[in-house]
């Protein structure tokens, strides 16, 4: 493919992705919803709300090697044949802020990787999962209520101020 060509499907893409990816400023309160998650690949996903407007696609969830969960938007893979992927739903940063602590608060915190000199263990991706968790009767109430319940945790952001439970 020629040089030219590149550069006009390129120009195509961005044009594309500038017509369809949401932009959405920080709302006042963000909702997240319907989550779903599988403790066996430690992944899963959940519905996300913008001052009551949910976001069309939804969020994919996972536990990070931090010991921390973590989250992306939905994606849109390969547009018009680019060899890439492009995040449909760019958040502001306050906004991904008050979905971290949202989502916090529905999953337990466990060891992160390394060593651990409190239990002499090193942690890594051969650990059984049960060796990383750090209050078990947190990690089974959050787990419980995550496989049996319908979780919905509202944040409100206020300007100027931390973000609190709405």
């Amino acid at each position: 493919m020629s040089r030219e060509l590149v550069n006009e499907h390129l120009q195509k893409v961005r044009q594309w992705l500038s017509e369809n990816v949401q932009n959405p400023e920080t709302p006042n309160e963000i909702e997240i919803s319907d989550v779903r998650f599988d403790w066996s690949s430690m992944s899963g996903s959940f519905t996300l709300s913008l001052d009551g407007s949910p976001v069309p696609d939804r969020f994919s969830v996972w536990m990070e090697i931090t010991g921390r969960v973590t989250f992306a938007p939905p994606m849109f893979v390969s547009p018009l044949g680019a060899p890439a992927s492009y995040a449909a739903v760019n958040l502001t940063q306050r906004t991904e802020e008050g979905v971290l602590q949202a989502l916090q608060e529905i999953f337990p915190k466990v060891r992160p990787y390394g060593w651990h000199k409190d239990i002499d263990l090193i942690i890594d991706a051969t650990t059984p999962f049960q060796r990383r968790i750090l209050d078990q009767a947190d990690f089974d109430a959050k787990k419980l209520k995550l496989e049996h319940e319908s979780i919905t945790v509202r944040k409100r952001l206020q300007d100027g101020d931390a973000l609190k439970n709405a």
